[in-house]
């Protein structure tokens, strides 16, 4: 690998900017029954919160693209930074008004795409090809890590400081991500590259496919944000440390089978992530059933296992699959409609809280996840001879 020093400390910030956004919404979901916030307004609060993603995406990855990842990297650190300070402002008295927080994590919603879409054009930029998959598993921890961290820290910060100034914890790790940035490379270290004039060139069929059943994927998964507090307090009967061990027993199974991701997706990425959506929900459903915390730590700790390697995957395949002029744009679109799918999927598990048990929404959820891995399976057979090049030859 050309750079090791970089791409760590490109993971690091990654990790960090990630790990920020993780806490916003493990924070905002957890005290949500506690500050009287009904199911509708924790639904429009998640929906804010995550909408003006889709604007940050489809014009920060042209910004990327056109300014170069580093100064955008740096751009969002500092944006989110500024806002997270005004929210622990605006909640110091431990009862935040719904209203401003929905302002305020409306405005730093936009700015988080910035961040990904950077992380993932800088990496082709620091290594050559046959590291990538090494380098992207590098950022797949950012991925995952984030759970362990947002769901491990959300619950001490709560608990000393309060749901106001506990958003103090992001605007630290934003303004390191800040300090981070500003000492990565600005230009290209690897060797070359073949790069095309057009920039609109990673819209082919192979690309829109893989985005197509993340965003889905996503969307279907949404509930399990939204309804498992829920789900903890009434069937699992635990509080918010059962709700912390969860999702930290997950995020931990994930990081156990990250590196997994560049032997799994040698050859046939776009059918592995197909199978992996598809066996995520078959493993995840037992989890209704249960009554208590320890076979609830068991299934999520296979569900983290099933769903680390995915996003590793899906980021080498889109690297080599879409021209390298147009990532920024790419991923930027990608994050998106990822921001936005996720949240969107809450928001309806929110809502359904209102009229069904949690057990039944998380089922369908499950299931969902799976109708989405086996309805993709097929158009995604690709081979690893699949490349920008061969795309464009029409092979």
């Amino acid at each position: 690998m050309n750079r090791p020093g970089p791409v760590a400390g490109l993971a690091v910030a990654w990790t960090l900017a990630s790990t920020a956004d993780n806490f916003v919404m493990f924070v905002l979901l957890w005290i949500a029954g506690p500050q009287g916030w009904s199911g509708a307004e924790t639904a429009l609060l998640v929906v804010a919160a995550r909408v003006p993603t889709v604007a940050g995406g489809l014009i920060g990855g042209r910004a990327v693209d056109r300014f170069g990842p580093v100064p955008m990297l740096i751009v969002d650190a500092l944006a989110r930074a500024g806002l997270m300070g005004a929210l622990a402002v605006a909640g110091w008295g431990q009862h935040p008004s719904i209203w401003v927080v929905l302002g305020l994590c409306a405005a730093a919603g936009t700015t988080p795409p910035l961040a990904y879409s950077a992380s993932r054009t800088l990496v082709p930029r620091l290594v050559d090809d046959e590291f990538l998959p090494r380098a992207n598993a590098w950022l797949g921890i950012g991925d995952q890590l984030p759970m362990v961290l947002g769901a491990l820290l959300a619950g001490p910060a709560l608990g000393l400081l309060g749901p106001g100034r506990a958003f103090l914890v992001p605007f630290v790790m934003m303004l390191v991500v800040a300090a981070i940035a500003v000492r990565l490379p600005r230009r290209r270290t690897a060797g070359p590259r073949r790069v095309s004039s057009s920039r609109t060139g990673w819209a082919s069929g192979p690309v829109v496919g893989l985005i197509a059943l993340s965003a889905v994927y996503y969307f279907t998964y949404g509930p399990f944000e939204s309804v498992l507090p829920h789900f903890t307090r009434q069937q699992l009967g635990s509080d918010v440390a059962g709700y912390t061990v969860l999702w930290v027993v997950f995020g931990v199974a994930a990081l156990s089978t990250v590196p997994l991701a560049s032997w799994l997706g040698q050859r046939r990425p776009g059918l592995v992530n197909a199978v992996g959506a598809l066996v995520w929900g078959l493993v995840t459903l037992p989890v209704v059933a249960v009554q208590s915390l320890p076979p609830a730590v068991a299934i999520f700790a296979m569900s983290g296992a099933v769903w680390g390697p995915y996003s590793a995957i899906e980021t080498t395949a889109l690297q080599r699959w879409a021209d390298p002029a147009g990532h920024g744009s790419m991923f930027g679109t990608q994050r998106a409609l990822l921001a936005i799918a996720s949240p969107l999927g809450a928001a309806a598990g929110a809502l359904a809280v209102d009229h069904a048990s949690p057990a039944s929404i998380l089922a369908v959820s499950a299931l969902s996840c799976s109708v989405a891995g086996a309805v993709a399976a097929w158009p995604l057979r690709r081979d690893r001879s699949v490349t920008w090049t061969s795309l464009q030859a029409g092979k």
